[in-house]
């Protein structure tokens, strides 16, 4: 079983990139990979049409992909009640965050909301964490801190920001790391080493990234079974409550 944290659908004619449900299921398959929780590139309440076209893309694929709802925090009020909306639909397991397109830095006040109201509904998010401004690990820690209760997922901080991302999930246990766009198999260790095996989660940013060479830095590190099998599947399936996945029990 290959669960996969990270990747990206969109079929919405307004979106600049489009990546089809259909090209992201090939490279699941070539990959060996399960089920991918996927997120758009439009946000919510932006785009008013964001959840609706998610969740239509997620509905063709059921057993393949679940989605993680974009949100754009500056909305006020309309930013919650896309999140409440968002929350209706059983294709829809979480929230994405991107704080370079929208500037929203977790630890202002409208970021903080979305995290507060995150953990209120017991749905995680997903969040981008790399090298620039307002996306910076030791910046998202800031903000997690006011926000113990939200269970977050991000990146492990880009090619300059692999210790900080490590130094923020050790500051903040609501904190799980996700292996894409980490090009140091080294980093993915050291992870494991301080926070333990059942921090970290696969990923692979499909189809920005590659599903096999991802799959590759987990399946060369020469893990304990138990421990691979936590990173590959079993942590995000406890994160999310899944209890089958394409028919299988986990």
């Amino acid at each position: 079983m290959i669960i996969d944290a990270h990747g990206h659908v969109e079929e919405h004619p307004m979106a600049a990139w489009h990546t089809p449900a259909e090209l992201v299921i090939s490279l699941m398959d070539i990959a060996g990979i399960d089920l991918t929780l996927v997120t758009s590139f439009i946000e919510a309440p932006t785009n008013p049409d964001a959840i609706d076209s998610l969740a239509a893309t997620v509905r063709k694929y059921p057993d393949r992909l679940l989605g993680f709802a974009r949100i754009n925090p500056n909305g006020g009020d309309k930013t919650i009640e896309a999140m409440e909306y968002a929350a209706t639909f059983p294709e829809i397991s979480g929230f994405k965050l991107h704080p370079i397109s929208n500037g929203a830095k977790a630890y202002n006040k409208p970021a903080q909301r979305v995290l507060k109201r995150a953990g209120e509904l017991g749905l995680p998010i997903f969040s981008h964490c790399c090298d620039r401004v307002a996306a910076q690990p030791l910046q998202i820690a800031r903000g997690l801190l006011m926000q113990p209760e939200v269970v977050f997922i991000c990146h492990m901080g880009g090619f300059f920001h692999g210790d900080d991302s490590i130094l923020m999930a050790k500051k903040c246990p609501n904190v799980y790391l996700d292996t894409s766009s980490c090009p140091y198999p080294d980093l993915i260790l050291k992870a494991i080493d301080i926070l333990g095996a059942d921090r970290i989660v696969f990923a692979s940013d499909n189809p920005a990234g590659d599903p096999i060479s991802d799959l590759a830095k987990i399946t060369n590190l020469g893990l304990k079974k138990e421990d691979e099998e936590l990173i590959l599947y079993k942590n995000i399936a406890r994160i999310l409550g899944l209890k089958k996945v394409r028919g299988m029990a986990i």
